[in-house]
C-alpha cells in the first residue's frame, strides 16, 4: 500500500516538493493523479491538495505558489503556530497553513533570487524569512514532515513508513600550499605577484607559518585518519588550490594521506571573472591529488551567490554540493537536514545537483565560550536526531591541529563526534 496524491493540476513544483517530503524525508512510496474518479476509487492512502476535499481523504488546502511558474517577489503572510510563525495561512485544512508551499518556498531558496540588493555582497541570514519566523534553528521542513506523518498515522494506524536513520557527516577544508620557486629573485617575484592576486589564499598560510600559527597539513590529516579509524563516519575533505601553475603545487604528502578519502573542490565560485575556467582548472588540480573517478563534490564558504554558483558548478560536471549554510550564523539555510536535489526556479525544473546543507561551522564556535559552544553543538545534533536527518558541519583543517591556538576547537570537534555517537 502506498500514498496517492490528488491535485487537479500537477505542476513541476507540486511534484518536486511532495516527492521531497514523502519520498526523501518520510521514505514512503507515492503516486500522483489528476483524475478524481481514479483517486476516489483507489484503495491506497489518499491525500488531496486543492480548493476543497473530494471525499474523506486527508485534505490540505492549496495557496497559489505551487501552481505558478513565475518567479516574482512575494512576502508571505504568517500565522502563529506553536512557538513560531508559519507562512501561507489557510482555513479548513489538515494544517492551518499550506505546508507544501511553505516547504517549497524555503527549500528552493525562493527569496534569495531577489538578492543581493544594492551595496550588499551577499544574502544575510538576518534578512531571511526563517529568521523572522523564528525557525532558522530548526530543520523545519523535516519537522513539518513528521507532523504530516502523524496525521496519516492517526487516520491510518496500519500504514508503514520505511525507517530512516540519523547520520553524521563532518566536512573539513584546507588550502594546498605552493612550492616557492628556486632563486632569490624568482621567489621575490612570486611573493610580490601573490600579494596583488586578490583570490590567492596561500599568502595568509605562509604568513601563518611565519607567525607560528601555521600547520603541517600532512601531519594533521594523518592524525585525523587515526581519529576516524575508530568511527563509523568519515569526513569529506575540500581542497583549495593556489592560483599558480600545477608544477608549483605541493601535493605529494597530501595526496598519499587523502588516498581512499572523499575529496572535493573548495571555493569553486570564489571570483566573478572566468568562473568556469577557474572551476575546470581546480578540477584538473584535484585529479592530481585524488585521481578517484568518484562524482566530484564542492563547497563554497565565503559567499554562495545564488543561483549563479549552482549553475556554474552544474555546468562543470559537479553533482554534489556542501555550500548550503551560513558560515557565520548557525542554522538550517534551506530548512532541512535531508539532502535534496536543487530546483532551478528560472528553468522550473529539478536539477541533478544534490545539495547537502551544513548547520554549524568552527568559525561560529570559536567566538563562543567552551560551555556555550558545547551547548550549541548538542542543540543542533539533537534537532537533527529528532527527525533522523544528517548532521553536517564545516571545519577548517587548522582548527583540528595540535597548535595551542586551536585547542578549544579541536576539543569541540571531538565532543561533536562523541555526542553524534559516531
Amino acid at each position: 500500500m502506498h500514498l496517492i496524491i490528488f491535485s487537479n493540476i500537477l505542476t513541476p513544483r507540486i511534484k518536486y516538493i511532495f516527492n521531497f517530503i514523502f519520498k526523501d524525508v518520510l521514505k514512503a512510496e507515492l503516486e500522483f493523479t489528476g483524475n478524481s474518479q481514479y483517486f476516489l476509487q483507489s484503495e491506497h492512502i489518499k491525500i488531496s491538495y486543492g480548493e476543497e476535499p473530494l471525499g474523506e481523504e486527508l485534505f490540505f488546502k492549496r495557496t497559489a505558489l505551487l501552481f505558478s511558474n513565475k518567479l516574482e517577489e512575494i512576502k508571505p503572510k504568517t500565522i502563529p503556530f506553536g512557538e513560531y510563525q508559519a507562512p501561507f495561512p489557510v482555513a479548513q485544512s489538515a494544517l492551518p497553513f499550506d505546508v507544501f508551499a511553505a516547504s517549497f518556498f524555503i527549500l528552493s531558496r525562493y527569496e534569495e533570487y531577489f538578492y543581493p540588493k544594492k551595496n550588499e555582497e551577499e544574502f544575510r541570514p538576518s534578512r531571511s524569512h526563517q529568521h523572522k519566523w523564528r525557525v532558522l534553528d530548526k530543520p523545519i521542513i523535516d519537522e513539518w514532515a513528521l507532523i504530516i506523518k502523524s496525521l496519516i498515522k492517526k487516520k491510518h494506524p496500519h500504514f508503514k513508513f520505511h525507517e530512516k536513520k540519523f547520520q553524521h557527516q563532518p566536512t573539513i577544508h584546507f588550502n594546498i600550499l605552493p612550492n616557492l620557486p628556486e632563486g632569490l629573485l624568482n621567489r621575490a617575484k612570486f611573493i610580490f605577484s601573490a600579494i596583488f592576486k586578490k583570490e590567492n589564499n596561500y599568502l595568509s598560510s605562509k604568513f601563518d607559518r611565519l607567525t607560528g600559527v601555521g600547520i603541517n597539513n600532512e601531519q594533521v590529516l594523518d592524525e585525523l585518519n587515526q581519529l576516524f579509524s575508530s568511527k563509523k563516519s568519515n569526513p569529506i575533505y575540500f581542497v583549495d588550490f593556489p592560483d599558480v601553475p600545477i608544477n608549483y603545487i605541493r601535493i605529494n604528502g597530501v595526496s598519499k594521506t587523502l588516498n581512499n578519502q572523499s575529496v572535493g573542490l573548495l571555493r569553486p565560485c570564489a571570483s566573478d571573472k572566468q568562473k568556469m575556467l577557474e572551476i575546470k582548472e581546480g578540477l584538473v588540480k584535484l585529479k592530481k591529488i585524488n585521481p578517484n573517478p568518484a562524482p566530484v563534490s564542492s563547497q563554497q564558504l565565503e559567499v554562495l551567490k545564488f543561483p549563479i554558483c549552482y549553475l556554474n558548478i552544474l555546468n562543470s560536471g559537479i553533482t554534489s554540493d556542501y555550500s548550503m549554510g551560513y558560515s557565520n550564523v548557525p542554522g538550517f539555510r534551506a530548512g532541512t537536514c535531508t539532502p535534496f536535489n536543487w530546483y532551478d526556479l528560472q528553468l522550473e525544473k529539478v536539477t541533478p545537483l544534490t545539495v547537502n546543507s551544513y548547520c554549524l561551522t568552527d568559525y561560529i564556535l570559536q567566538f563562543l565560550t567552551h560551555e556555550a559552544a558545547t551547548k550549541t553543538i548538542h542543540q543542533y545534533i539533537a534537532a537533527v536526531k529528532v527527525v533522523n536527518g544528517t548532521f553536517y558541519s564545516s571545519w577548517s583543517l587548522k582548527s583540528l591541529s595540535s597548535n595551542a591556538k586551536y585547542k578549544k576547537l579541536k576539543s569541540l570537534f571531538k565532543e561533536m563526534l562523541d555526542y553524534a555517537g559516531n
